[in-house]
């Protein structure tokens, strides 16, 4: 029996790897073992419960204000600790954070095979994300099995001079995992209980016109720029009032602070709190369009069929440009006024910004990884 330790700390990550899990803990040749480095231990609570997950060691790095530095040092030194409790096989990592690249090099001091899913991204400016971009780029070297979402991701890798034998085109596990939680949103009572909790913090008129959904946070942009973009929000609300502008925002006081300076006096702008996910993603599928820096949500809105503006000079998802239904503008005023002007025009003539099959993949990019990790493991 080989073991399969499966590291995750954020939401994102927990999300695209459940599936993977599930399909895993079914497979009775594989020992997973769940580790959860414990960075958003309360907004992981409802995925573990949606996704009937359970965490077989919490590194508990949680800690307040923590920096770069600190989240790499200690990550990196209490999955030491836990790679000796459990002596896995291989480790198994998603995407670009910080413990996604701490945990895949803790597995190579210790000459362990790592697996690496949504590998071969890249928007090839190793600061925009800041540090995902880099991140994605060291666990690259050092892992042995590249689970790329699609063809571009693999040609990405082969122009880097990695070996084919080590890339596996796959399909994005987001896809696997928002199917299944589409399909709870599906069922009326269950859908109404969600309805009913937003509209019980936000109140009862959220859902009575039409909404934009935002997101906002990327560190890159803490300063000048994200000042800007909230500049250009607002003139936006003030032009399309008959809009409402929703926006989760997030906690970090780099973004709170000059939303609290911006936005609070826009009447139409609703301010949250970050939501939990269901009720994310309820509201994902009932706005008009979305506006976003966020990679994740690029990925997420097209099985919802909600066309995005992609506030980023560069992105790692160029596939959703090259479908049609994302729009980079990156901190642009015009360009956004007039993305936001152009995608709303043609949301009200029914335009189908999704003709074309999701780019990221049918939904099974689980069982293929499975089937890939039998094959050569087994």
């Amino acid at each position: 029996m080989k073991k399969i330790m499966i590291v995750f700390g954020t939401r994102p990550e927990a999300i695209k790897l459940a599936p993977v899990i599930q399909v895993l803990k079914k497979e009775k040749n594989f020992e997973t073992i769940v580790c959860s480095t414990g960075q958003h231990r309360e907004m992981l609570k409802q995925v573990l419960e949606i996704f009937d997950l359970r965490i077989d060691d919490d590194l508990d790095l949680m800690k307040p204000n923590q920096t770069l530095f600190d989240i790499t040092s200690n990550s990196l030194i209490r999955l030491k600790d836990s790679i000796e409790k459990y002596q896995p096989d291989i480790l198994m990592v998603q995407g670009d954070t910080t413990t996604a690249f701490t945990s895949a090099l803790a597995a190579f001091y210790k000459q362990i095979k790592i697996a690496h899913i949504e590998a071969g991204l890249r928007s090839y400016d190793v600061l925009h994300p800041f540090p995902e971009e880099a991140n994605r780029r060291f666990i690259s070297v050092i892992s042995d099995f590249n689970f790329v979402p699609t063809e571009d991701t693999k040609q990405n890798l082969l122009r880097e001079g990695f070996s084919s034998e080590s890339i596996f085109v796959t399909g994005n596990t987001v896809v696997d995992a928002l199917l299944q939680i589409k399909n709870k949103l599906d069922d009326p009572k269950y859908s109404l209980q969600i309805k009913t909790d937003i509209e019980s913090k936000l109140g009862s008129d959220i859902f009575s016109k039409k909404y934009i959904l935002i997101t906002l946070h990327r560190r890159e942009k803490f300063g000048d720029e994200i000042e800007e973009l909230l500049r250009t929000l607002e003139q936006l609300a003030e032009r399309y009032s008959d809009y409402n502008f929703v926006y989760p925002v997030h906690l970090n006081p780099n973004v709170v602070n000059p939303v609290r300076d911006i936005l609070t006096k826009t009447q139409n702008f609703i301010l949250t709190e970050p939501m939990d996910y269901l009720n994310f993603l309820y509201m994902m599928s009932r706005c008009h369009f979305i506006m976003s820096d966020s990679g994740g949500v690029q990925e997420e809105c097209f099985v919802f069929s909600k066309p995005i503006i992609v506030m980023r000079g560069v992105t790692e998802r160029n596939e959703a440009v090259k479908a049609g239904y994302a729009f980079l503008t990156g901190s642009n005023r015009k360009l956004i006024n007039d993305c936001f002007t152009d995608i709303d025009k043609k949301q009200s003539q029914n335009f189908n910004f999704f003709p074309k099959q999701n780019p990221f993949g049918d939904g099974k990019a689980s069982e293929k990884i499975l089937e890939i990790l039998k094959q050569k493991l087994l």
